[in-house]
């Protein structure tokens, strides 16, 4: 878990530095809403996240990385103590009042993968994907896009990107599908296929990882108001 410990240490200073110039430029916390990216197994959401975080001055937070975070013991309370003591109550308030009733969410893991990216989510300026974030996040600024592609093209795209066989992607993806589709409705009760729940449903089919970079910006740019800062 050193790599983890080092990621945590490092955002916290980072964040730390970002609410200082922040508050020169006479900005608040969370100034930036954040995107959030839904996507179908192979329909390269994640590399989507990437091509954004290189044009724009977001971090990205994949899938994987969130998992370890949430996992690793104390890193969700850690990640905390970068937010004031009035924004961590609203956190553990927002989490109390999702959780409570319900026997199936109230599992360590998740309980720490909520406080993870609200805390992400208090911050701004950064990019989610996956993990069912776009139903922790409930901020009405922040964006929410859904990455599709039609199952045999995700089929032959990832065979061909991961030098699968056809056969081998075709089970690969069905199984990454029904254990996704398992997430969101055992967590959340939600169906993440239902269009009504993003706010840029994108098939990457039709568009490219570039021109679909900039529709999420320009989508962004419309719905919070401003364009986000650049990279570099």
């Amino acid at each position: 878990m050193r790599y983890i410990d080092q990621m945590i240490t490092e955002q916290v200073q980072t964040w730390a530095q970002h609410e200082a110039e922040a508050k020169r430029r006479g900005e608040t916390l969370g100034a930036w809403p954040i995107i959030t990216i839904s996507r179908e197994f192979g329909a390269r959401g994640a590399a989507l996240a990437a091509v954004l975080g290189k044009r724009i001055s977001f971090k990205v937070w994949d899938k994987d990385l969130l998992q370890a975070i949430a996992e690793e013991g104390g890193g969700d309370e850690r990640l905390l103590t970068s937010l004031d003591e009035h924004r961590r109550k609203a956190i553990d308030d927002a989490m109390r009042g999702a959780l409570s009733g319900s026997k199936h969410t109230n599992t360590a893991y998740f309980r720490a993968l909520m406080r993870v990216v609200h805390t992400i989510d208090a911050h701004g300026k950064s990019i989610i994907v996956g993990r069912g974030a776009n139903y922790i996040c409930r901020s009405a600024d922040s964006l929410r896009v859904r990455v599709v592609c039609p199952f045999e093209e995700r089929v032959r795209g990832f065979a061909e990107r991961e030098g699968y066989s056809e056969k081998g992607a075709r089970k690969k993806i069905q199984t990454r599908d029904a254990e996704r589709d398992d997430f969101i409705r055992h967590h959340f009760k939600r169906d993440h296929g239902d269009a009504a729940d993003y706010d840029l449903v994108l098939n990457s089919s039709t568009f490219t990882l570039d021109q679909m970079a900039g529709l999420v910006l320009k989508a962004y740019e419309t719905k919070v108001g401003k364009k986000p800062p650049m990279a570099g």
